[in-house]
């Protein structure tokens, strides 16, 4: 799993578009008032003839200068967001929240993919039965690994200073969900609806919520707002309401970056702007 330090998964810049007032110099004809030297004509006392002389007097005249002026200009501004390392406690709150959400949804009858598989097993369908009994053993497989590894009560958040049977048990977890997204890419149509589809993208978003953050003079903001998970929910909520462009522009990155950061496992930070890249080309 790519971290650029141990407390962050990747970092990146979006650019937004805003339309900003500068102070501009332009050069510009303004009336003045200033002494200036002026010819005039008076008779001369002596001779009684008309003479010319000259004398200087205030008098308003136009002349160029460079003054500032106010003037709205469309920039684009660049945001860099941040995608935080996830503390042990966090981990321990997002697997929770899968639990809770699968239990939930198993109460109101929606089937586990255990479930829905070994159904179509049963009936026949468009898996055969050996494929579902697979993929079946893999989420048995999944779970057992996944309480396994909550219960070794890891102190340290760095994969690297885990011990050897701790870093065998996180890169199973790894390789088995590469696996099994990979499988469901050909069912996805059957599966989309499943508990465990329901429960994975819920905990997607909480750590999504949890772990997004914005850098503002070299100091990392909450993206989101509020000190528990459900404030910065209602934050994203409203966010997304008030169509905040920022949002608009970030979201698809976030939701990419943090389902890519779940389901990888030694990603390094070329696999991430590799990915970047392929979003910003549209060939994902």
């Amino acid at each position: 799993m790519y971290t650029k330090t141990n407390k962050e998964i990747y970092r990146f810049s979006v650019f937004q578009e805003a339309e900003v007032e500068n102070e501009v110099d332009v050069e510009k004809e303004v009336e003045v008032e200033k002494e200036v030297e002026v010819e005039k004509t008076r008779k001369n006392k002596e001779t009684g003839e008309d003479e010319k002389y000259k004398t200087k007097e205030k008098r308003k005249v136009k002349e160029k200068q460079i003054v500032k002026e106010k003037r709205s200009e469309v920039e684009k501004i660049e945001h860099t967001f941040v995608l935080r390392q996830p503390t042990r406690r966090q981990m321990e709150e997002a697997d929770m929240e899968y639990s809770i959400e699968m239990s939930k949804c198993v109460k109101e009858g929606i089937l586990t993919k255990a479930m829905l598989l070994n159904k179509y097993t049963d009936n026949g369908g468009i898996m055969s039965e050996e494929e579902a009994k697979s993929l079946a053993k893999m989420y048995g497989e999944l779970a057992e690994l996944q309480t396994k590894f909550t219960n070794y009560k890891i102190k340290t958040e760095d994969p690297e200073k885990f011990t050897t049977e701790q870093r065998a048990v996180y890169e199973d977890i790894a390789n088995l969900r590469r696996t099994i997204a990979g499988i469901e890419t050909n069912y996805s149509a059957l599966l989309n609806h499943t508990a465990d589809v329901r429960a994975q993208n819920k905990v997607i978003m909480w750590y999504l919520l949890s772990l997004t953050y914005y850098e503002d003079k070299e100091k990392l903001i909450p993206f989101f707002e509020g000190n528990e998970v459900e404030e910065k929910k209602e934050s994203f909520y409203a966010m997304e309401e008030d169509e905040e462009s920022l949002l608009e522009i970030v979201y698809d990155k976030l939701m990419a970056f943090i389902s890519f950061w779940y389901f990888s496992v030694n990603a390094s930070e070329n696999d991430f702007e590799s990915l970047e890249k392929d979003l910003e080309e549209g060939t994902l």
